[in-house]
């Protein structure tokens, strides 16, 4: 049974709420004048780069999408696929939780696929929990690697020795759990598990790379930088969940009280994240202009 009209629009209103409220939360905790100093002393040549690393990441995930879609016989080339990619990340600018794209090739592709609709359908799906897991293995390797001293909140006890232990033990226990699900979900991908864990990693590395970028064009890239950095994958999972249109509002609460509870610059970290939206904002609107017809 389709969903009533009236619970979609009420689902989008509750969304719209939490990310108003989040904005507004943010700015109530924000010295807003010396975020805006920090925005404007931001120097353009890294935030240059910051832009490239960020398109380069979205290229390797298209063709990790495309490495899905052919595993199961939907034969798209490169470029087609980069197209309906770009268009996906131009609506999931405006819609919740990044879904508005995925339904869109869902529904474009479908059309061209039919009776294929739930085998592209899953291939979206893994291609997100392959992000997912890539970004937990991230933060997980990120944690033991950040100094005990970075990481302590203040007046935290001490961390004992073996703390960094925790952390790596968890990244291959993750991934043989993650590996044996996707054997019983997601049987039909499994030649692409291999290939596609490295790009999903590659992906979020270069988006850990446009997060140093940022640091080191607001100048901050000198000081602790990994507590930066932890809290940026942190924001990352945020912004994934369907909580607000765009993801806008949860990664900058993120980074507020993650800068909060390991004491670091609330103007630094909130301009991350500032900057970090209105780059992916000013990447994904190039699927404006993008038309999505298939080569003949």
């Amino acid at each position: 049974m389709p969903t009533p009209p009236w619970r979609r629009y009420a689902a989008l209103l509750l969304k719209l709420a939490f990310m108003a409220g989040a904005l507004w939360l943010v700015a109530r905790h924000l010295d807003l004048p010396a975020l805006g100093r920090t925005l404007r002393q931001a120097r353009p040549g890294w935030l240059a780069l910051a832009a490239a690393l960020f398109t380069l990441s979205k290229l390797i995930s298209s063709v990790r999408l495309n490495t899905f879609f052919r595993t199961v016989d939907i034969q798209l080339t490169e470029r087609y696929n980069l197209r309906l990619y770009w268009l996906g990340m131009f609506y999931n600018l405006f819609l919740p939780g990044g879904v508005g794209g995925d339904g869109y090739k869902v529904y474009l592709l479908g059309k061209e696929y039919p009776g294929r609709r739930g085998l592209i359908f899953r291939a979206l799906l893994l291609d997100r929990l392959s992000g997912m897991l890539a970004l937990l293995v991230l933060l997980l390797a990120l944690l033991a690697a950040v100094p005990p001293a970075e990481l302590r909140p203040a007046g935290a006890l001490a961390l004992p020795p073996w703390w960094r232990a925790v952390p790596l033990a968890l990244v291959p226990l993750g991934l043989g759990l993650s590996y044996a699900l996707g054997l019983g979900l997601f049987r039909e991908f499994r030649r692409a598990f291999g290939r596609t864990s490295w790009e999903a990693l590659g992906v979020q590395g270069a988006q850990v790379l446009c997060a140093w970028a940022l640091l080191a064009a607001l100048g901050a890239a000198d000081g602790p930088v990994l507590p930066y950095l932890l809290v940026f994958l942190a924001s990352s999972i945020a912004a994934v969940l369907p909580l607000t249109v765009g993801g806008l509002g949860a990664r900058e609460l993120t980074f507020l009280y993650g800068a909060k509870l390991f004491a670091l610059s609330v103007p630094v970290a909130v301009s991350v994240s500032v900057l970090f939206y209105v780059i992916t904002a000013a990447v994904s609107l190039v699927g404006a202009g993008v038309k999505a017809e298939r080569e003949r």
